[in-house]
């Protein structure tokens, strides 16, 4: 189903003729160094996603859109970037150097975004600004991490391996809501109590357990070659060259709808449970955790399926039934009942990551596989440019209460739907 890169049998040690491959000591090594920045930058990601966002909009009582407002600009402005940086990475640019650097910028920038709003509770217009520099920061890194995939998997377990790294984001990001929850609920470090405490601890933990990578990974020599579109200066040529691939083109627009849909519910969720449920800090901390924990493990079990069974075919079968949980969401009012279905999605979420990033590195080409992934990250990021804002109008529409939230459901729903009609077009 997929093709052997043959650029890394000799890195890890697979022989032709033989059931099972000899895995390289060190591809061990970089994969649970791999699969270890995934839980790290997790955690940093789920406390501002969950507490910088209710700190901003029901502690300061800013309106919903400004903090949609914050991921729409980071996104913007790594979109315009992501192409350039791709192409040098695409022409043999090392990627672990390109991860130390933005890593460093997203950890510093991070750490002054907790203390202003641990120390400084009126500077809101800073923070934001801050925080959404921050987070351009922190997307930039993943178009050097999500190529290694790549580097550390032949074709015929790229499915296993991402649901590795994808389980350990979800476990980093159960972590990170149980590092932040106390904080959060009364511990106080200096400044401002509440919601304030629970980033900086966050933020310090990203930075200590993203170490080993950033000091530690080897990266092959083999992999860092040159190709003639990744050394072009023209970046609409190297636009043109990737998606001259159909089913590559396909699965792009069919990722950016469906990530749009999943990405844009989850950034809202812990303003959802407020809303429209009226949830704790604390509940919302467990239901959340137990989510991520049950999508770590989907992402390993479906990713072992979709190795054997088939990766596109699997992710259908997933956001098939992720319609139905969506139009379940809308129709169901009590709480307690939707208890069980949020646990049930989660079990869903993480195969759709672990799922799709392995399609990638099955559909591209070998010597555009840096600028593949590229837009992989760009159709992640359009999801936060478009879904914000279509949320965000069916706020304004509907207003910022229960209806309002249904309805942006509803228009999430149609997205999937639509994301399916085109996944049915891609003939491998």
């Amino acid at each position: 189903m997929r093709i052997l890169q043959c650029r890394f049998d000799s890195y890890r040690g697979h022989k032709k003729g033989q059931g099972n491959d000899i895995i390289h000591p060190m591809n061990k090594k970089n994969l649970f160094l791999w699969s270890l920045y995934d839980f790290a930058n997790s955690i940093v990601l789920i406390a501002f996603l969950f507490y910088f966002s209710q700190w901003l909009v029901i502690d300061q009582g800013k309106p919903a859109w400004w903090y949609n407002l914050a991921l729409i600009i980071s996104s913007a402005l790594f979109i315009i970037t992501a192409p350039i940086v791709s192409k040098r990475i695409d022409a043999g640019k090392s990627k672990i150097k390109g991860l130390r650097f933005w890593s460093l910028l997203a950890f510093i920038g991070y750490v002054v975004v907790s203390l202003l709003v641990m120390l400084s509770g009126d500077a809101e217009i800073l923070v934001t600004v801050l925080y959404t520099l921050s987070t351009y920061a922190y997307l930039v890194c993943f178009l050097y991490f999500t190529p290694m995939l790549n580097d550390l998997s032949d074709g015929s377990d790229r499915s296993w391996k991402s649901g590795i790294g994808q389980g350990a984001n979800s476990i980093g990001q159960v972590f990170g809501i149980l590092i932040a929850l106390p904080f959060a609920n009364g511990i106080t470090l200096f400044g401002d109590p509440g919601r304030a405490q629970a980033l900086l601890p966050a933020t310090l933990v990203f930075g200590l357990l993203s170490l080993p990578m950033l000091i530690s990974y080897r990266e092959d020599k083999i992999s860092a070659r040159t190709s003639k579109i990744g050394n072009s200066s023209n970046i609409f040529l190297l636009f043109k060259e990737v998606f001259s691939h159909k089913a590559l083109a396909l699965f792009f627009i069919g990722y950016f709808l469906f990530s749009d849909a999943l990405l844009t519910f989850s950034n809202n969720f812990p303003l959802y449970l407020e809303v429209v449920h009226g949830v704790t800090d604390t509940t919302k901390s467990i239901l959340s955790a137990s989510i991520l924990v049950l999508a770590a493990l989907g992402a390993l079990v479906f990713g072992k399926i979709a190795d054997k069974k088939g990766n596109l075919k699997t992710l259908k079968l997933i956001l098939s039934v992720w319609c139905l949980i969506f139009l379940c969401m809308v129709l169901i009012t009590n709480f307690k009942l939707l208890v069980p279905l949020f646990l049930f999605a989660g079990i869903l979420y993480g195969p759709v990551w672990a799922i799709s990033r392995s399609l990638v590195g099955e559909l591209s080409p070998q010597h555009l596989t840096a600028s593949s992934y590229s837009y992989y990250v760009v159709a992640e990021r359009f999801a936060t440019l478009i879904g914000p804002m279509v949320w965000s109008v069916a706020l304004i529409a509907m207003g910022e209460g229960a209806r309002g939230y249904q309805s942006g459901i509803i228009s999430l729903a149609v997205l999937l739907v639509v994301s399916i009609f085109v996944l049915n077009k891609i003939k491998k």
